[in-house]
């Protein structure tokens, strides 16, 4: 990510983070995800969503970067937080059939703006699974992510709340 990492001597020093949810669709824990990458937060912690629509929005304010085959979203925020939103099991295998990218990567988002659209049934015939992790990837700045949404949710729904670990601004730690 450019924009931030330059600004990141500058980071906000705020508490909780706020996450919406990026999908319509069913909230689910990361264990239940059929991936063990995924399943053990060997990437990070959050949660998934199993979509009941094809299209994903920013859950959150930053800059966005897009996976060349679209099957992935990463963002980070002006507090220097990184996220990615992964949609479906095994998709990077489909090489970007099936997706369509709106958001242009790089670019600084809101939370709402629909970054990619792609075909759901397509997604459930040709790979492991559609359901998607939403993932919080730098562990080292959270303190806790407790996540809010249960059962079925909108896009823009409250997910997750994240607390940060506490930074001395001074040293910009």
């Amino acid at each position: 990510m450019r924009l931030f990492g330059l600004l990141k001597k500058n980071r906000k020093n705020c508490e909780y983070v706020k996450v919406y949810s990026p999908m319509n669709g069913k909230v689910m824990s990361l264990e239940s995800v059929p991936d063990e990458a995924f399943s053990k937060k060997m990437i990070g912690d959050g949660c998934a969503i199993d979509p009941s629509e094809g299209s994903v929005f920013a859950p959150v304010e930053g800059e966005v970067d897009i996976f060349d085959t679209n099957h992935a979203v990463t963002f980070e925020m002006e507090n220097g937080l990184e996220m990615i939103v992964h949609l479906g099991i095994d998709t990077v295998d489909l090489e970007g059939t099936g997706f369509e990218r709106i958001g242009e990567p790089g670019s600084l988002v809101r939370i709402g703006d629909e970054l990619v659209k792609y075909d759901l049934d397509f997604i459930r015939k040709n790979t492991k699974s559609a359901i998607s992790p939403i993932i919080i990837t730098s562990m080292d700045d959270v303190e806790s992510i407790e996540v809010l949404a249960r059962g079925e949710v909108k896009a823009g729904d409250l997910l997750m709340k994240i607390k940060m670990k506490k930074r001395d601004i001074k040293n910009n730690q």
